[in-house]
């Protein structure tokens, strides 16, 4: 936690907060709409092929089975742990290894939470699949994961780089998570559409108020700030997913 602090250390100026807050969170935008241009690339050649399974409901969804999402599957889970060692590698290099580490968890993220549960299996008794994770059949997920993260902390068990891995891959978690996730909760009360506009307006809103005060005000740190910038980005879109339902 030293890191994050209220200390004797100086509060962050105007052109630490544009340099490890701003110019990150910029980073981030281009390096999230070239990964999803990528997506959406192999989604778009892939529209017109024959599906690898026979498309049904999942989760109240229906899959896209198509072969291009497979493969994109395939090599954004490969390159994603590629990204992550490369991270640990440059995590001495600080801007250098946020950057790739946050590519990393995306692509694991696109690979799982995007793609993998597109390819469950129907059967007689049930379906087969990778859990779709966003969905609130995750949450015993999501608790042990938290359960499992807080004891690594606890034990420092990774390095800066790879810490970046993972919580640019949680984050993109979280962010659906409490809207898809956590809507059967409310849904005798209200619509699907008008959750997503309650969760991105309340919680969207109140995280982007403390991470931004968490940049000027707590982060003592360069890494600090960049996990403040990051915050911010998810933040963000949970406003953008929410209110505008993108």
């Amino acid at each position: 936690m030293k890191h994050f602090q209220w200390s004797s250390q100086p509060l962050c100026n105007a052109q630490q907060w544009a340099k490890h807050v701003a110019l990150p969170l910029l980073y981030i935008l281009l390096i999230t709409a070239g990964l999803v241009g990528i997506f959406a690339t192999f989604l778009h050649f892939g529209k017109d092929m024959i599906p690898v399974i026979t498309p049904h409901q999942d989760d109240g969804e229906w899959v896209d089975p198509n072969p291009m999402r497979l493969l994109f599957m395939l090599l954004a889970f490969v390159i994603s742990f590629c990204f992550a060692y490369l991270a640990e590698k440059k995590s001495t290099k600080i801007m250098c290894s946020f950057l790739i580490g946050y590519t990393g968890g995306t692509l694991l993220w696109q690979s799982t939470g995007e793609c993998a549960w597109h390819f469950s299996i129907p059967t007689d008794d049930y379906i087969m699949c990778f859990p779709h994770i966003e969905g609130a059949s995750a949450i015993i997920m999501v608790i042990v994961v938290s359960i499992l993260l807080a004891y690594c902390y606890h034990r420092n068990a990774f390095s800066w780089g790879v810490w970046v891995f993972i919580l640019s891959f949680i984050g993109n978690w979280f962010g659906h998570f409490i809207q898809i996730g956590t809507y059967p909760i409310v849904a005798s009360l209200m619509s699907e559409g008008e959750w997503y506009i309650l969760t991105g307006s309340i919680i969207g809103g109140t995280l982007t108020l403390l991470s931004l005060l968490m940049s000027i005000f707590f982060a003592r740190t360069e890494k600090a700030r960049l996990c403040t910038a990051l915050m911010l980005y998810f933040s963000l879109g949970i406003i953008v997913t929410g209110v505008a339902g993108i």
